[in-house]
């Protein structure tokens, strides 16, 4: 059986999509610039929640196609604005690049966009058929965009660590209040470097070992987490 079979679940409760915790200021803003149809950067480091935010806009903005979604980090080639559009109206959208209308380009985990792609972004944003652009980065000045675009940016915001009081709440939604304690819980952040993504997946062995035992202590979390990191 895996863990989480022997914990009642069905299927891994930790790549349960859950709420947003933590950054619920920052969802809002997210919400905002799409509704008032504007350019947002969101810079934060890896596993710090960049991409959960971009999937609750997809949940709430997502309905009709109007969304275009690019995870940068999984791009073969260089990005193609104009494709990636044409291809939301369809093989004859492709074919005779026909560009849909206020449409939501959602650019993931960006760390360099070419000059080119600038210049398509200002155009489709400019001629209304990109609605609002949301562009997450580590870093906003490796970017390097052009004037033209910081114009039409209405703001660039931070995401920070969760506190540890919101990792613990991050745990409790996805696996329920009965499992591991607080403790517990906090000390598998702290060993995480304070990184969502990597807290998550160090609770996975964390939940395996409280299979095995019950009684597991902050110590036992630090013995098997720094074990892990040798």
């Amino acid at each position: 059986m895996e863990w989480y079979e022997e914990l009642d679940f069905d299927e891994n409760p930790l790549q349960r999509e859950t709420r947003c915790v933590g950054n619920e200021e920052i969802l809002k803003e997210a919400y905002y610039s799409i509704m008032s149809g504007n350019i947002l950067v969101i810079e934060g480091e890896n596993g710090s929640g960049k991409t959960k935010i971009l999937k609750e806009v997809i949940k709430k903005f997502g309905g009709y196609g109007r969304i275009a979604y690019v995870n940068a980090k999984e791009l073969q080639k260089e990005l193609n604005i104009e494709e990636i559009l044409a291809k939301k109206n369809g093989i004859l959208g492709w074919l005779f690049k026909k560009y849909p209308k206020n449409m939501i380009l959602l650019l993931d985990d960006v760390e360099h966009i070419s000059s080119r792609n600038l210049e398509r972004i200002k155009y489709f944003f400019d001629s209304n058929h990109l609605r609002s652009v949301i562009i997450t980065t580590k870093s906003y000045e490796k970017l390097h965009l052009s004037e033209s675009i910081k114009q039409r940016i209405r703001k660039t915001i931070q995401l920070h660590s969760l506190s540890e009081f919101e990792a613990v709440q991050v745990f409790r939604d996805k696996l329920g209040e009965h499992i591991l304690s607080d403790r517990v819980i906090k000390t598998a952040y702290q060993l995480s470097g304070k990184n969502t993504q990597k807290f998550l997946n160090n609770c996975e062995h964390v939940c395996k070992a409280y299979v095995a035992n019950k009684n597991l202590t902050e110590d036992d979390v630090r013995k098997l987490l720094e074990r892990g990191t040798r």
